[in-house]
């Protein structure tokens, strides 16, 4: 875990690949816990708010804040849409179509399965979801095609980069649960990007995933 950034309103971090964000039914330390510990080893107030999320597998960037005011004010943030402005990188199998446009779906999460889907139009429980991409680099290995993109959200939906890519026949390399046939401990999908404006101030955070793993390391 990496802290790139804290003052007394807000911590802006790294969280790890395999890291829960905030306490869930596995029982795993999360990022909450570890920030708290680190804080009071320091000698610092360890109250910790989640304003946001991050997947389990998903590493990179993400915002915690560190009083209930300054959650209220990131939620405000993040429920608008140029409020809290956040960039992925993702390994995909294949290539797009183009090489660069904007993916727009309805997208249905079920709970049960814990998923989500898209769906041809709107309907009931349906979200609309849109990301904006780029390819940055396509590679050959063994016959086979991946691609790094960055993708910019322009909502935030459960699973939606996942689910969209997916639906396209481009899922995110080792997701197995999104179509993934690659094996990998975790999906290769990280939060590189994230700049927001908070109390009249702006700040811009950035993050790359460890190159030297793969798939990160197919690409120069």
């Amino acid at each position: 875990m990496n802290i790139l950034f804290k003052n007394k309103d807000f911590i802006a971090c790294v969280k790890p690949q395999g890291i829960p964000s905030q306490p869930d039914p596995s029982g795993c330390v999360d990022m909450t816990a570890l920030l708290s510990e680190k804080l009071i080893k320091n000698g610092e107030k360890s109250d910790i708010f989640v304003v946001h999320r991050l997947d389990r597998s998903t590493g990179g960037l993400i915002i915690y804040a560190r009083n209930k005011e300054a959650a209220a004010s990131f939620s405000r943030l993040v429920a608008e849409k140029d409020g809290f402005q956040k960039e992925y990188l993702a390994v995909i199998s294949g290539r797009p179509e183009n090489e660069s446009g904007n993916m727009t779906d309805y997208l249905f999460k079920d709970s049960a399965q814990k998923k989500a889907f898209v769906v041809k139009s709107e309907r009931k429980g349906a979200k609309l979801a849109s990301l904006d991409f780029k390819t940055l680099q396509t590679v050959s290995e063994d016959d086979k095609i991946f691609s790094l993109l960055r993708i910019t959200l322009n909502t935030g939906r459960f699973h939606q980069i996942r689910a969209q890519l997916s639906s396209r026949g481009m899922p995110i390399y080792g997701d197995g649960k999104y179509g993934s046939r690659e094996k990998a401990p975790n999906f290769a999908l990280w939060a590189s990007k994230i700049a927001f404006i908070y109390k009249g101030k702006s700040y811009e955070f950035e993050s790359a995933p460890d190159l030297s793993q793969k798939p990160w390391n197919l690409f120069e």
